[in-house]
């Protein structure tokens, strides 16, 4: 707070419209630093509101992808029963090796099956690999981003208690001050009184 300049009347004191003015500016100043600080608090808190939706978002993202993982280990498992029923059709080798004209035919046709299944078995190998390496990475960046997260959120936290405390101790100390000009104030007063009864 800037220095105010109080003037002394002649009889000894101060200028009470001095004493008043003065008091007036250091309301006046505490209450803008009260406006200031809880502005501040406002907009940390508006900061940590914003974190806390960029967490969410983040694990539903996580969500999303394991349920992706799901949806994959689950056609895979289809795969492999498709493929299992596949097996049934080894009894008939026998079979077609009486029907010789069709033998052939069945051959290539089993060749062709193998090679379905066989590219099927790498693709679904290729792509539960893919879908494992995405969500470990997907995990490992939001791991990290959870850390700097909390990080920010307790340092935030921190800085607003801090600045809360001081708002406190500035509130507890304001009544004393005022209480202190008050008790100047009623001297002044009793001292004018006492002057204007000695020249009467």
């Amino acid at each position: 707070m800037e220095n105010y300049p109080i003037k002394s009347v002649t009889f000894g004191g101060f200028d009470k419209q001095d004493v008043i003015r003065y008091i007036e500016q250091a309301a006046q100043q505490a209450a803008a630093a009260q406006q200031t600080l809880q502005a501040e608090n406002e907009d940390l808190r508006n900061q940590i509101t914003g974190l806390s939706a960029e967490l969410s978002s983040l694990r539903a993202q996580v969500s999303s992808l394991s349920a992706e993982r799901d949806h994959l280990q689950e056609a895979l498992g289809q795969e492999s029963a498709s493929r299992q029923q596949l097996e049934v059709l080894k009894p008939l080798e026998a079979e077609v090796a009486r029907l010789r004209p069709d033998a052939e035919a069945y051959a290539q046709f089993r060749e062709r099956i193998g090679a379905i299944e066989c590219e099927a078995r790498k693709r679904a190998a290729d792509l539960e690999l893919a879908t494992v390496n995405q969500l470990q990475k997907t995990v490992d960046l939001f791991r990290e981003q959870y850390q700097t997260l909390m990080s920010t959120f307790e340092s935030t936290a921190n800085h607003v208690n801090g600045e809360l405390r001081k708002v406190e101790v500035n509130l507890t100390q304001l009544p004393r001050a005022m209480d202190q000009a008050g008790t100047e104030l009623n001297e002044l007063a009793a001292r004018l009184e006492r002057s204007k009864e000695a020249q009467q």
